[in-house]
């Protein structure tokens, strides 16, 4: 009898912890990332980026195990051009900034584990926006931006969630006024959704 009342307690725990999902319908996120973009060729200048940060926020509707978001992101990395393309030698040219800002469309596919925790597989489709600046190099336009990634979430209760997650964001066929390519980052970022 005891080990059927263990069994049936165990169950029971198992069955509490899963239950334990975002409930449907709308929610409002925020987002905070890290950003780890490539080395962008521009113009004729080889160069050197630094890590940065970007933030952002989305508002999306939650269906059973899936998430459709509209999504505004900006991010912010620092450059430095440091020779001339084909040329070995690091020298100092001069540096400045990267500014890509998206607006997505995105897609979550949530897969529940235990307790509350589960992991996720996401895309998007949308416009960005892209700023150049180095010494005298600038430029500025818009196109086509996608993403995709996958992460894993936490849901406090019905209403709140946490996300930790990782995403290739690419802008690389932009028209810049300026000749640039490799425009593409790998974010690791963190999120807090409130579902109501």
């Amino acid at each position: 009898m005891k080990k059927v009342l263990s069994a049936m307690v165990a169950s029971g725990l198992v069955l509490a912890g899963t239950s334990c999902f975002a409930a449907d319908g709308m929610y409002v996120k925020g987002i905070l990332e890290y950003v780890m973009p490539a080395d962008p060729s521009i113009d004729l200048l080889n160069t050197d980026t630094d890590n940065g940060f970007g933030w952002g926020g989305a508002f999306g509707y939650t269906i059973d195990q899936f998430r459709v978001e509209g999504a505004i992101t900006t991010q912010k990395t620092d450059i430095d051009a440091v020779g001339i393309r084909g040329d070995k030698t690091a020298i100092g040219i001069g540096s400045g900034d990267i500014r890509m800002t998206t607006y997505m469309i995105n897609g979550y596919w949530d897969i529940p584990f235990q307790n509350g925790f589960g992991m996720y597989l996401n895309a998007g489709l949308g416009y960005g926006t892209a700023t150049v600046s180095i010494q005298q190099i600038d430029g500025d336009d818009g196109g086509f931006a996608w993403q995709g990634g996958l992460g894993f979430f936490y849901n406090i209760n019905e209403q709140m969630a946490v996300d930790l997650g990782w995403k290739y964001v690419s802008m690389d066929d932009a028209d810049l006024d300026v000749s640039v390519s490799d425009l593409y980052t790998n974010n690791i970022y963190t999120a807090f959704r409130y579902s109501f």
